[in-house]
């Protein structure tokens, strides 16, 4: 599996003398790996003898893809923020130019919320949706702006599409965003992205909590807890960071 992974990343075909010394084996062993993942189907090999990924690769991943269900990959990771934080937790998607639950579960510590799952919502004054538009391509965040109002929400609601962009980039900077009673008075968020297997934003996670309570948490160790969610789901969805 390593010598597979190894020619799959490689910028060009791979021989044997390239294995043998990447893997510090002989010249025997290392034609044995390849000849194997090549009968295998899962190497095509060139005329010169030097191997690259063969498209039952390709034809592997379109199956993975189909079966993969980023609510019951990400439930454990969920389950144990919300052990880890006595918070609520929210798994959220984009959906156009508004944001969809898909997960929530509820914590012993935090203030009961309108949230449930399938409830549509706006993107640019949560956690989970700062988190996804910071990591989006510049021209879809301008496409955002052009088509959403930025209506006030909460007291601290960014409504200025420049002071929003600002925000995005230092939430892109540092791997997490913050809710402070810009969706709702009196709730605060801390936000992250996953990411997929093609390095783009997917979703978001966030936990909910009181923002008196905010203030008596533990919130930086808590930043630390939700980004460690968000990387590990990123992890299984096959994101390399």
């Amino acid at each position: 599996m390593e010598v597979l992974d190894y020619i799959v990343y490689a910028p060009k075909p791979v021989n044997v003398t390239e294995i043998a010394r990447k893997f510090d084996m002989s010249i025997s062993n290392a034609y044995k790996y390849l000849d194997d993942l090549y009968k295998g189907g899962l190497l095509s090999k060139n005329s010169d003898k030097s191997y690259f990924p063969s498209f039952k690769l390709v034809e592997y991943g379109s199956i993975i893809l189909k079966k993969i269900n980023l609510r019951e990959i990400a439930h454990p990771h969920l389950v144990n923020l919300m052990v880890k934080t006595g918070q609520t937790v929210h798994l959220a998607i984009k959906e156009g130019y508004e944001g969809i639950y898909i997960e929530k579960i509820e914590g012993p510590n935090s203030l009961p919320m309108m949230s449930r799952i399938g409830m549509k919502i706006n993107l640019y004054a949560t956690a989970f949706g700062k988190a996804i538009l910071a990591h989006l391509p510049e021209e879809e965040i301008e496409e955002y702006l052009e088509n959403v109002e930025l209506k006030k929400r909460g007291k601290n609601t960014i409504t200025d599409s420049n002071k929003l962009k600002n925000e995005l980039k230092k939430i892109r900077e540092r791997g997490y965003s913050i809710d402070n009673e810009e969706n709702e008075i009196g709730i605060f968020c801390i936000g992250a992205p996953i990411f997929n297997y093609d390095k783009k934003v997917i979703a978001g996670v966030s936990i909910s909590m009181s923002t008196a309570r905010a203030e008596e948490e533990k919130v930086d160790e808590y930043i630390l807890y939700v980004k460690e969610c968000a990387e590990n789901i990123s992890k299984l969805l096959g994101y390399k960071g």
